[in-house]
């Protein structure tokens, strides 16, 4: 036998030799942090089940949804309605409303953490975004 053979025949046998994998897993809270493991831990910890694609799409959406909160100038611009973002992200945590040359405008303020989007909003249409 050549030895590029047999090297292929040792890796399918360690791959046929693995566990499969397992329907779900167990999350232990230990002094180093969070661990996941598929026996039971110490203590009371829950079997919990891998999430099945509806749930995988659902929490993808999520994380596309907080994106677009998070940083709105890479999911709208200006010329877009301030309803389609007010509809995404919530009401703002703070509206500001100025007097200018044109009319009235607004400023909606969203919290990321330590910092803040600002989006200027005039006439229901948004103007101007800073992440």
């Amino acid at each position: 036998m050549s030895r590029a053979w047999v090297v292929w025949l040792g890796c399918a046998l360690w791959v046929a030799s693995s566990p499969a994998p397992a329907d779900g897993y167990f999350k232990c809270e230990t002094p180093q942090g969070v661990e996941y493991a598929d026996a039971p831990c110490a203590g009371d910890a829950q079997r919990r089940d891998f999430p099945n694609h509806d749930e995988q799409e659902q929490r993808r959406a999520e994380q596309q949804r907080f994106a677009a909160c998070f940083r709105p100038s890479r999911s709208f611009e200006p010329g877009d309605k301030a309803s389609d973002l007010a509809e995404l992200c919530g009401t703002p945590r703070r509206v500001r409303r100025l007097a200018t040359v044109r009319g009235a405008e607004e400023r909606w303020e969203y919290r990321q953490g330590q910092g803040a989007a600002f989006v200027w909003v005039e006439d229901g249409i948004i103007t101007a975004i800073r992440d």
